[in-house]
């Protein structure tokens, strides 16, 4: 019986558990002092089914809120000036102080990977990671900024994780760094695709060819996975039904 009784106050506490949201540091455009944008193009179609990781590699890690900001302006300043670009190239940026950065946000389209730009949101940790790796701030995070897309409605919870390197022709770039990538590859939801660099048929752009390779990778051990854990909540709650 007690076992039971503490079952259903678990199940209870995940039910009225904090939205990761809640959880989650996001500081707004306004807050680090974002410059206006040249030009907006928003996202056509949401919730997007695919999430780019990269590092900045210039600048390097920040560690405290003031540092963070100032990388954040300064990779706004170099997309924007040196680059050409409306604004700065990604949907979010993330600190080693664990605090998320609003880049172009959730609705509009960025400039972190050609082809991806609307149907996928480029995410950067900001440092060098090609022989360091990203702290447990900076990653957890990044976890809570996915859990609360989803509770938002903008990432699938069926969703994809690849890295900029995968999104683009073989050598094109190493980011997010080696020590990263071994980090993302690890995570439940990360598909191995990888760009072969293949020309296309203009009806068949490179995401449409990922989503069909990730969903062949992924979607199977998702179901399973998702359907023992409804078998398990319905036994339980049942179980105490019946009490």
């Amino acid at each position: 019986m007690t076992s039971i009784l503490f079952i259903y106050h678990l199940l209870l506490a995940i039910v009225s558990s904090q939205s990761p949201c809640d959880e989650l540091s996001l500081v707004d455009r306004a807050e680090w002092g974002a410059q206006e944008p040249i030009k907006i193009n928003n996202i056509t179609s949401k919730p997007l089914s695919f999430i780019v990781m990269h590092h900045s590699y210039s600048p390097s890690s920040c560690y405290d809120d003031d540092s963070c900001i100032e990388r954040v302006k300064d990779i706004q300043s170099f997309h924007q000036t040196s680059q050409g670009w409306d604004d700065i190239g990604f949907h979010f940026l993330v600190g080693e102080n664990g605090k998320v950065y609003e880049g172009r946000g959730w609705n509009r389209q960025a400039a972190h990977s050609t082809g991806w730009n609307n149907g996928a949101y480029g995410v950067c940790i900001i440092g060098d990671f090609t022989n360091a790796s990203p702290n447990e701030k900076a990653l957890n995070a990044v976890r809570l900024w996915i859990d609360c897309g989803i509770t938002l409605g903008y990432v699938k919870e069926d969703h994809y994780i690849i890295t900029h390197r995968q999104s683009q022709r073989p050598h094109y770039t190493d980011c997010p760094g080696d020590n990263m990538f071994g980090i993302v590859r690890s995570w439940p939801r990360y598909c191995s695709f990888q760009n072969s660099g293949a020309s296309l048929n203009a009806n068949k752009p490179q995401i449409a060819l990922a989503l069909e390779f990730c969903e062949k990778q992924l979607s199977p051990l998702s179901s399973a996975s998702t359907n023992l854990a409804t078998s398990l909540i319905m036994f339980y709650l049942l179980l105490i039904h019946s009490l």
